[in-house]
């Protein structure tokens, strides 16, 4: 049995350190009185998936740029399809990356395709699209959805305030937007400003301590 000088403790199973002070062990290690059991390595690792993502996106970039050249270089089109591949490798990283918590998922989500659609309105000459439709309706998505899944997986506030909290203030950006004259759908931006307002409320009415302990966790005060 292996035993830990500075702790005084025995250890089970075969460890290289300490598992209480990461000290040096004395003793001889025996495997079969080891308390927990060996866990499997995934089949597929995040680096090995996002790798693949980039092989795809890269393989039909390169065939689209090949097509291109082959058909004449009146029309790139070709960089719109590189420029697409790139905006859903990130989403799709962004997606992979964050699989195991949906709600921080979402919440990365709701700030990434709104500021990608953006870039892409003022890339292909800005015609408003990207903050009359795909930002206020993204938030209010991503608002509703946080909500559905915490009532499904009955989680507690405090398990996604951050993201939650994060894409209700997201939403009050297209009611500044109309103040600004910005905004020429006012449907979508009002329901998205709406839905926001209620929640960041309801929240201060009935969740403040919650609130409150998520913004000393987050900013240190």
């Amino acid at each position: 049995m292996q035993r830990c000088p500075s702790c005084r403790v025995t250890v089970a199973g075969h460890k290289t350190c300490c598992p209480l002070c990461g000290g040096q062990l004395t003793g001889t290690p025996e495997p079969e009185t080891e308390v927990f059991p060996a866990l499997e390595k995934p089949r597929f690792t995040t680096g090995f998936v996002l790798r693949l993502l980039a092989l795809l996106a890269i393989a039909v970039s390169v065939i689209c740029v090949l097509v291109n050249i082959a058909t004449g270089w009146h029309v790139l089109w070709s960089l719109f399809v590189v420029a697409g591949a790139a905006c859903v490798w990130v989403a799709a990283a962004v997606a992979v990356a964050y699989r195991r918590d949906m709600t921080q998922n979402l919440g990365w989500q709701v700030v990434l395709i709104p500021l990608l659609s953006i870039l892409w309105d003022v890339w292909t000459g800005w015609r408003g699209w990207s903050i009359d439709f795909v930002l206020p309706c993204v938030c209010i998505v991503g608002v509703l959805a946080m909500l559905l899944i915490a009532v499904l997986c009955r989680l507690p506030l405090r398990a996604f305030a951050g993201p939650f909290i994060s894409a209700c203030v997201l939403g009050l950006v297209p009611l500044i937007l109309i103040a600004c004259d910005r905004v020429r759908i006012l449907l979508p931006s009002l329901l998205c400003a709406g839905l926001a307002i209620l929640s960041l409320v309801s929240l201060t009415l009935f969740q403040w301590q919650t609130i409150k302990a998520e913004l000393s966790r987050r900013f240190h005060l």
